[in-house]
């Protein structure tokens, strides 16, 4: 059975034993966890017995779910069994199993998004003891809602404008829309009031330290979330242009580094003593980055970045389409050459 979108957060928060399987999938992996963890705590009350089961190890072992699901708890009265990244690999797992689960366990599973003719998807929807709950990103209706609720539980005064500003800003991730809007909270200080001046003034610190987020993600390898944060990035309606200066920035000071600890022997010292200075929070993956990417690598992705900067200036050109294929292209430099520091 397929809730409703506009009925979900209702069903969650008010869950009962009346289903034994829910499927929650899509994109917002905070909604996600949002609705997941109101559902588990509506399910099992105090109690924390959930049983997190790794997708390899199920396909692997099939009959982990059978006994999971059949057993019972020792410990509660009830339990919760949770797959995440659950696809349609395991549809014929969990089509032989889903009937074992019971009012005393539920079973949950956590998909990335699923077609409509998705195995995994068409089962839960059509059994009887079954629901599926799609997790879409959240509408600009939504955010306003979100930055009310939140805003009026610290006492934080707004103006309209300042608010819609905010908003547009918001909504590829429900966890991170949450986490922005801690940030402005904070930001606000003891005047516990924002302007749009204030919110202007916020938004444009929050897009550096997004920019300088996605080049930490794409030199470590991680090209998925990297991906997401150019894609908010360019619904905030940052340029092009100034997203790939930013990257050349960055990848020359990479390469000042590297240089400098040739010299000093000493990573620590360095990354400590370098001007400008780098934020704390980002040392771990400069660290990563040092280790991983060769003279040779910086100067190809800077030259790629040249390349990109001129074709962004050019007739006719796409730069929203230039900088996707950029940013991937930087990003498979790491997979596929072997490195030596």
């Amino acid at each position: 059975m397929k809730i409703k979108n506009y009925e979900i957060d209702k069903f969650c928060l008010n869950f009962n034993a009346n289903h034994q399987a829910i499927l929650i999938y899509g994109e917002d992996y905070g909604l996600k966890n949002e609705r997941s963890d109101a559902i588990i705590k509506n399910y099992l009350g105090d109690s924390n017995n959930v049983i997190d089961l790794d997708i390899k190890s199920l396909i692997t072992n099939p009959e982990v779910l059978t006994d999971e699901l059949s057993s019972i708890s020792l410990i509660a009265d009830k339990k919760v069994i949770k797959v995440r990244d659950a696809n349609d690999k395991i549809s014929p797992i969990i089509e032989k199993n889903i009937s074992l689960a019971s009012r005393d366990c539920l079973l949950i599973l956590i998909s990335e998004a699923l077609s409509p003719r998705s195995k995994l998807r068409l089962l839960f929807e059509q059994h009887k003891d079954a629901v599926i709950l799609p997790c879409y990103s959240d509408t600009s209706a939504n955010i306003m809602n979100i930055i009310d609720n939140m805003f009026n539980n610290e006492n934080i005064k707004i103006d309209i404008s300042a608010k819609k500003l905010l908003a547009n800003y918001l909504g590829v991730d429900r966890l991170v829309t949450k986490a922005e809007i801690e940030k402005a909270i904070l930001y606000s200080g003891t005047s516990k009031e924002l302007s749009l001046k204030d919110v202007s003034s916020f938004l444009s610190d929050q897009a550096s330290i997004n920019i300088d987020k996605m080049y930490d993600l794409i030199l470590i390898g991680n090209i998925k979330k990297a991906y997401k944060i150019l894609v908010q990035l360019q619904n905030e309606g940052i340029s092009a242009i100034q997203i790939l200066r930013a990257f050349t920035r960055q990848l020359q000071n990479l390469y000042n580094i590297k240089e400098r600890i040739l010299l000093k022997k000493d990573i620590n010292f360095v990354l400590d003593n370098f001007r400008p200075p780098i934020y704390f929070k980002r040392k771990d993956n400069i660290k990563l980055q040092i280790k991983e990417w060769s003279f040779p690598m910086i100067k190809q992705a800077l030259k790629m970045i040249e390349d990109a900067e001129i074709n962004c200036k050019s007739l006719k050109s796409t730069p929203e389409i230039i900088i996707k294929h950029t940013i991937l292209n930087i990003g498979m430099l790491k997979a596929n050459e072997n490195i030596n520091f």
